[in-house]
C-alpha cells in the first residue's frame, strides 16, 4: 500500500499565484487500478514526480507499507512509465533495457532470461537494435513497457501511457495492464481519455487546481467516470448560443442552405 499524506509543493514566488499541489492525500491500495484524473496543470505529473523523488516536497510524507518510501531503497518496488519524450533517443531498445536493469540492480543473467520472454510478448525482437529515435510512437511505448516489465515491480505508475497510439495499440496496452493486475500488480494511471480508464479502474481520484476533490472506490459497471468528473471537477461551461446564432443565419425555413 502506498499512502500519500498532505503532499505539498508550490511553484512560483507567491503561494497564492503559484502552481503545484496542496495537501494532496490519498491511498493506493494493493491490487487496485487507480485512475488519477485531472486537467492539464491540475497536478497529476507533479504528484507522480514527487512520489519518485524528482520533485522535492515542501510538506507531507509518502509511505509504502507503513514506512517512509524514500528511505532504505524502497523505491525499487515501484516503476514509472514515463512520457516518450523523456527517454534517451540515441540508445537502442536493448541498450536502454540493459541500462535500466543495471541501474536497478538486476543481474545480467536475469536480464538475459527475462528479456527473451518480454521482447517476444511485445513483438520487439526485430527492433531491439534500433535507436529510440527510429521507432514509431507505438514501438517506443512497447520499448518503455519492456523496461518496466523486466524489473517486475509491485507498483506501476503510468502518466498518459496511450498518448499518440492507434486504436489497436491502445487495446493491446490496456490488455497488458489488465493481465498485470491479475498477477497482483498495483497500478496508478493518468489519461485524458476517460473511456480507457472507465474500462479498467476500480478506484478514482480526481485532482483540480492542485487539490484532491474526489477519492473513492469506483464501480466501472454501475458508475460513469465522466459524470463524476463533471460533478466534482467544475469543468468550464461553454456558452453555445453564438454557435446557434451562426447556424441560424445560414438557414432558410429552419434548413441549412
Amino acid at each position: 500500500m502506498i499512502k500519500l499524506e498532505n503532499m505539498t509543493r508550490i511553484f512560483g514566488r507567491k503561494k497564492e499565484i503559484g502552481q503545484g499541489i496542496r495537501n494532496v492525500s490519498f491511498t493506493i491500495n494493493d491490487g487496485d487500478i487507480v485512475a488519477f484524473v485531472g486537467d492539464n496543470g491540475a497536478g497529476k505529473t507533479t504528484t507522480i514526480k514527487a512520489i519518485f523523488g524528482e520533485v522535492r516536497l515542501t510538506g507531507g510524507t509518502i509511505y509504502i507499507d507503513g514506512k517512509e518510501l524514500h528511505k532504505n531503497n524502497r523505491l525499487q518496488k515501484l516503476s514509472f512509465f514515463p512520457d516518450s519524450n523523456n527517454i534517451p533517443l540515441d540508445m537502442t531498445i536493448d541498450e536502454y533495457v540493459r541500462y535500466l536493469c543495471a541501474a536497478n540492480g538486476i543481474s545480467h543473467e536475469e536480464y538475459k532470461i527475462n528479456s527473451i520472454d518480454i521482447y517476444s510478448m511485445l513483438e520487439l525482437e526485430p527492433h531491439i537494435n534500433k535507436q529510440m529515435k527510429e521507432l514509431s510512437a507505438g514501438l517506443k511505448k512497447r520499448a518503455i513497457m519492456a523496461t518496466v516489465l523486466i524489473r517486475r515491480p509491485k507498483y506501476i505508475l503510468l502518466d498518459e501511457p496511450t498518448a499518440n497510439l492507434d486504436v489497436e495499440s491502445k487495446i493491446e496496452f490496456i490488455d497488458i495492464l489488465k493481465e498485470l493486475n491479475n498477477f497482483g500488480v498495483t497500478i496508478l494511471i493518468t489519461s485524458h481519455i476517460i473511456e480507457e480508464l472507465q474500462e479498467i479502474a476500480n478506484h478514482l481520484v480526481l485532482i483540480a487546481n492542485g487539490k484532491i476533490v474526489y477519492d473513492e472506490a469506483f464501480n466501472n459497471k454501475t458508475e460513469k467516470m465522466i459524470d463524476i468528473y463533471r460533478k466534482y471537477s467544475n469543468p468550464k461551461i461553454i456558452n453555445l448560443k453564438p454557435l446557434k446564432d451562426v447556424y441560424e443565419r445560414g438557414t432558410t425555413n429552419g434548413k441549412l442552405r
